[in-house]
């Protein structure tokens, strides 16, 4: 091969080897202003979800009921569009319960709007995203609350001495809450799962046909004239309960465990 053979082949790999480098260059420049163009999104995304959870926070502290309302339902928007918020969020209104509901509404009067509201966003919330957040509404006082909207997901919540008396709760998942103590006096939880501690809670009067109280814990608990029709109560704990007047079988309670001071009539 002649020398002008040969410079042009070297001439042809150098502009190959180029061209390859120009093209690699360029792909890495495109990959980076793809990357940067996305933290950029993300950074704008998130300096709006941060705005968003500041105006709402401070919603929650308005005088107008309408304004508070909307600081909640707009938390739970943010709540459904950042799943890593979730369990900020939900604390954030659980201790709104805890302080708006410390003390039972006036006689005659049902739980306000914004409480109802905010218990309504927590029981609908997508639990898969809580990460280690456990619902704390214990002492709080819900009487009458409906959350029959959708089966309200309760489980594993911290309700102890909470007031859920007169509640409408059909369906409702409470399993491994803690009920100790609690009033549930005329609750309808027709359906609900309790296997959960109900150590002294008074469920007097309640609806609790059909619902699910295997291994519940029902020790001292006052279940005097509450319906248990076709209610699961194998392996239950009754030892000390009342159930005086209550509508159950021999068979129910034959499958529970009782003792010398429960109360059958």
């Amino acid at each position: 091969m002649d020398w002008a053979r040969r410079i042009e082949l070297i001439t042809v790999v150098v502009a190959a080897v180029v061209a390859v480098a120009g093209l690699w260059y360029s792909n890495v420049q495109t990959r980076q202003a793809h990357e940067q163009a996305r933290d950029d999104r993300a950074l704008a995304k998130e300096g709006q979800i941060t705005d968003r959870y500041t105006a709402a926070v401070g919603n929650l502290g308005e005088d107008k009921m309408d304004v508070r309302l909307g600081g909640i339902y707009a938390l739970e928007r943010i709540m459904q569009d950042s799943r890593r918020d979730q369990p900020t969020i939900a604390n954030v209104l659980a201790t709104y319960i805890r302080t708006h509901a410390a003390n039972p509404p006036a006689k005659g009067q049902d739980v306000p709007a914004d409480v109802q509201a905010a218990l309504t966003v927590l029981a609908t919330r997508d639990t898969k995203r809580d990460g280690a957040f456990v619902l704390d509404l214990h002492g709080a006082k819900l009487p009458n609350i409906n959350l029959t909207a959708t089966p309200a997901a309760l489980h594993d919540a911290n309700l102890r001495d909470v007031d859920l008396s007169g509640a409408r709760m059909f369906g409702a998942n409470l399993r491994n809450a803690n009920l100790s103590s609690a009033k549930l006096s005329g609750a309808n939880l027709v359906g609900a799962n309790l296997v959960a501690d109900l150590s002294g809670a008074d469920l007097s009067s309640a609806n609790l046909s059909s619902a699910n109280l295997s291994s519940a814990n029902l020790s001292s608990a006052n279940l005097s004239n509450a319906n248990l029709s076709n209610a699961n109560l194998f392996g239950a704990d009754l030892s000390g309960a009342d159930l005086g007047g209550a509508d159950l079988t021999k068979q129910q309670v034959d499958s529970a465990v009782t003792d010398s001071s429960t109360r059958l009539r």
